[in-house]
């Protein structure tokens, strides 16, 4: 009796683990279950994310070609623009040239000269080019080359635009040169005129010595 009841304890004690096992293969099927559904997921979102860099980097070729295309019609429009700009101007050169060819008036010249330049300064005026202005104003580096110095009191003043310089849009397109003041040290020459002075001085006194 006591050995048929030990194993009914043994049967029942199985039966628990038995139960045990079986919450335990649920609960992992659950997991597994979660688990390939977050796979599944993550799968969906990788293969979205791929589409979606293939059509970005299908945009952005077709982005390059057509700013490509663009640069190429731009500088063909430019050259349009520009030769059309030019060619008022070499038939106004062209008809001053053959003018001058039968006539030898000055005043001719000079009308012929003057019509030429109009159109240059339209055309310039057109493009958005200006001429630097810089003349009796403190001398900017980023605007001017200094080509000579004259003596004076304002050190750095422009005086003199030995070639004018122009900027296109608010840029330095070209640098003017220019004539600018050095200020002199008073003190230098101070010392130097005195330094003269001595030297002449001295000069006259070997002078004077040598003769007697």
């Amino acid at each position: 009796m006591k050995k048929e009841n030990c194993n009914e304890k043994k049967i029942e004690e199985i039966k628990e683990k038995m139960e045990e096992v079986k919450e335990e293969k649920k609960e992992c099927e659950k997991e597994k279950d979660m688990l390939m559904k977050e796979l599944e997921e993550y799968k969906k979102k990788s293969e979205d994310y791929y589409d979606q860099l293939l059509r970005l980097k299908a945009e952005f070729e077709n982005y390059r070609k057509r700013i490509e295309k663009e640069k190429i019609d731009m500088i063909k429009f430019g050259k349009y623009d520009l030769m059309q700009s030019i060619l008022p101007l070499y038939e106004m050169m062209n008809m001053a040239k053959k003018h001058l060819e039968t006539s030898n008036s000055y005043e001719d010249i000079k009308v012929g000269l003057g019509m030429i330049f109009n159109e240059f300064e339209k055309i310039f005026k057109a493009n958005g080019l200006t001429e630097i202005d810089i003349l009796n104003k403190k001398y900017d580096p980023m605007l001017c080359e200094i080509v000579a110095t004259v003596d004076g009191e304002e050190d750095g003043k422009v005086v003199e635009i030995i070639q004018p310089g122009y900027m296109i849009d608010g840029r330095l397109l070209k640098p003017a040169k220019v004539k600018i003041i050095k200020k002199v040290d008073s003190n230098s020459n101070a010392t130097s005129e005195s330094g003269s002075k001595d030297f002449s001085d001295s000069s006259n006194a070997g002078g004077e010595s040598s003769e007697n």
